[in-house]
């Protein structure tokens, strides 16, 4: 079992800096966080990126979809300014980029494989292909993912690996999706975590995470319930909470 902490970053410490850049990365890493938590999708060649949307322009100056795109037109791509003017040039980031920034700093990763629908084989394909492929031994990995499909596949190719499930909303038969795809960890919206909720899942042996919480009263109130790990936008500000 992994050694989760109780605060991940969010994106990075997505609060001051792009969400998902190396910038928001390194921001975090050098406040303090040990883990860190992004999204991950798959240009048309084959590159993983760090990016949470299927089309680019929320985060981005480009447009249209990410799987559309080359690494090379990626590449090119502002994914600072919309954030802020200190940010003007961050180029979005890659999986490969990450990990040897995570290898430098001893962090753990939550990889979250975020698919386009229609894209999730190429997707958990190249995410595995990665994984399998020298990945750092200082690197603890979890991989996540909304896709019963993805998480379905990651399971086939990647036999030992920590995967968790995600959702929004708890399932009433959240077990058996937990035992579908031989999850270790569930992953869900904070606003739905209750008390009886951690407690069965604490004795069934399965690690509570929950996104996303930036307000220390209601981390607290999470963490005491028995959740293991909090996703929060503001990681260095949450992690000052006692105990």
């Amino acid at each position: 079992m992994l050694n989760l902490p109780r605060i991940i970053a969010h994106r990075g410490e997505s609060a001051l800096a792009p969400e998902n850049t190396i910038a928001a990365c390194e921001l975090a890493l050098s406040n303090g966080a040990s883990w860190l938590e992004v999204d991950v999708n798959i240009s048309r060649d084959g590159e993983l990126f760090l990016h949470h949307d299927d089309t680019l322009e929320r985060c981005t100056n480009g447009s249209g979809y990410l799987v559309q795109k080359t690494r090379d037109e990626l590449r090119k791509l502002d994914a600072g300014s919309w954030f802020s003017e200190t940010y003007a040039g961050e180029r979005p980031g890659t999986l490969d980029e990450l990990v040897e920034l995570l290898a430098t700093k001893n962090g753990g990763l939550n990889l979250e494989v975020k698919p386009t629908p229609g894209w999730e084989y190429p997707l958990v394909d190249a995410v595995s292909k990665r994984v399998k492929n020298d990945w750092p031994q200082n690197v603890p990995l979890l991989i996540s993912s909304f896709s019963p499909l993805a998480l379905q596949e990651l399971r086939k190719q990647l036999p030992e690996a920590q995967l968790g499930l995600l959702v929004s909303a708890i399932p009433d038969d959240w077990q058996n999706w937990m035992q579908r795809f031989q999850c270790n960890t569930f992953h869900c919206a904070e606003s739905f975590v209750n008390q009886d909720f951690c407690e069965q899942a604490n004795e069934a042996g399965i690690s509570v995470l929950c996104y996303t919480c930036n307000d220390a009263n209601r981390a607290e109130e999470l963490l005491s319930m028995g959740v293991s790990s909090i996703f929060s936008d503001k990681p260095s500000e949450l992690a000052r909470i006692p105990g």
